[in-house]
């Protein structure tokens, strides 16, 4: 985050957000029976762009410059005088250094520079073997595989003959054709552990044992991932992820922070272990 020591002591209005050339004012209102008021928002002396005081934060509203890439970066968000201070002298928002932090997270992760974090959420049925380590346990998950569906469809062919209004014979014999496709069937549902080693699915009919070595792509959804092994021709889905059920407590560069854990998150611990393995 740059942010200049002038930057740290000013105070937000010295040094405008937008264009870093003017400085804010107060907007003045003039009172319909005489007398001013004051309105708690600020405007550039240079640029125009407005602040306008929503709660305890300020919402950039307009500018004159719509080119401007503060205006396209935080145009009609409510950020505190801070966050704004920041800014004008080369930092960012809040919210935009969280994104910033978790995506280098995630990235660590995937490529395997880091060890995957325990996100433990239930326990898992299953016995740990020798070195192994339980990293994540879902509850409520299901299992989908495509299955394959046949459709018939036909129809009679030959001459239509009228017999009555409303009524016709066909001459000839009912022909029928079929169709196939996939489909994705739900199998079981039960409890998903990702351990340093496994992905294993324990359900009340059904029990897959994936080792991670042999997965050769995951692909995450918000609810879930895609996984396709060696050795096995169907792609296997695991569903059910709730990310506001899900919280995931990380940290990073000393900033706590908590974050819906989702099907992106199991796809890049998973790669990560792949990669470290």
């Amino acid at each position: 985050m740059a942010t200049s020591e002038a930057g740290l002591t000013s105070t937000w209005t010295e040094k405008c957000p937008v264009c870093r050339n003017g400085s804010l004012q107060e907007v003045i209102e003039r009172k319909l029976f005489g007398g001013m008021r004051a309105t708690g928002n600020f405007q550039c002396n240079s640029c125009r762009a407005l602040f306008v005081l929503h709660g305890n934060k300020y919402r950039l509203t307009k500018v004159d410059d719509k080119s401007l890439e503060a205006l396209r970066e935080y145009g009609g968000k409510d950020l505190t005088e801070n966050e704004w201070r920041r800014i004008s002298y080369g930092g960012i928002s809040d919210a935009k250094q969280r994104e910033l932090d978790i995506q280098a997270m995630l990235t660590d992760i995937k490529e395997g520079k880091i060890e995957p974090r325990k996100f433990i959420c239930g326990n898992s049925p299953i016995i740990l073997r020798a070195n192994e380590e339980c990293l994540v346990v879902l509850p409520n998950i299901e299992l989908w595989e495509p299955r394959s569906v046949t459709r018939t469809f036909g129809g009679y062919g030959g001459p239509s003959f009228r017999i009555a209004k409303g009524v016709s014979w066909r001459m000839g014999a009912f022909g029928a054709q079929s169709e196939s496709h996939e489909e994705l069937r739900t199998i079981d549902k039960g409890i998903l552990t990702v351990t340093n080693k496994r992905l294993i699915f324990t359900g009340t009919k059904r029990s897959t044992d994936l080792s991670i070595a042999k997965i050769m792509t995951v692909d995450p959804y918000t609810d879930g991932i895609a996984v396709k092994t060696s050795g096995r021709a169907k792609v296997q889905y695991f569903v059910g992820i709730q990310p506001k059920d899900f919280i995931a407590h990380i940290t990073v560069n000393g900033q706590d922070y908590e974050e819906p854990f989702s099907g992106l998150w199991l796809a890049c611990i998973i790669e990560g272990i792949a990669k470290r393995q």
